[in-house]
């Protein structure tokens, strides 16, 4: 697949079969994530594959943490971490403040580069940002210091959505 195609084709999956994905295949995305850019190359980044009991208790956490919160889409998000068959984890390595922007987005760069890799595997895969809504939870149950900053479900595709709409150029380019 070209890499324009895996841009154009990538999408937000929330329905996956129930088939486990090989380690050889997990890994490929997670070496593609540490391929992409980072401030003054620090690759800031660890990742940790969680599959079976453990992915479903941060799915039960997250959802009991916050079932009560008005509008929140977190609880419907536990739902597709307990059907997807693996759940990426992403930490930040270490906080330091000079460094913290570029740290966070080179994160940002080395997920794209999972999703976009996924895709080009014909997988599903999701970028979850309300796993930070129990960070601290996550931290007792991975039994890490290290900061979580955002989790990646995987998995092969039980749906094929639509491309979401997004801006015209138009809106997005600001003219001098």
């Amino acid at each position: 697949m070209e890499l324009k195609e895996a841009i154009e084709l990538r999408r937000s999956i929330r329905k996956y079969e129930e088939r486990d994905v090989s380690d050889e295949i997990l890994l490929d995305l997670i070496e593609c994530a540490t391929k992409a850019p980072s401030g003054h190359n620090r690759q800031p980044w660890k990742f940790q594959i969680v599959r079976g009991e453990l992915k479903n208790t941060i799915a039960d956490t997250l959802y009991q943490k916050t079932i009560g919160i008005e509008g929140s889409t977190a609880p419907h998000t536990s739902g597709i971490i307990k059907e997807a068959p693996v759940l990426i984890i992403i930490y930040l390595t270490e906080y330091n403040k000079e460094n913290y922007l570029y740290d966070i987005l080179s994160i940002g760069g080395a997920i794209e580069n999972m999703l976009l890799r996924a895709t080009d595997k014909n997988l599903g895969s999701l970028w979850i940002g309300n796993t930070s809504l129990i960070e601290e939870e996550l931290k007792e149950l991975l039994h890490t210091d290290l900061r979580v900053v955002s989790t990646v479900a995987i998995g092969y595709k039980a749906q094929e959505p639509h491309a979401r709409p997004r801006k015209p150029l138009e809106d997005v380019i600001r003219k001098s």
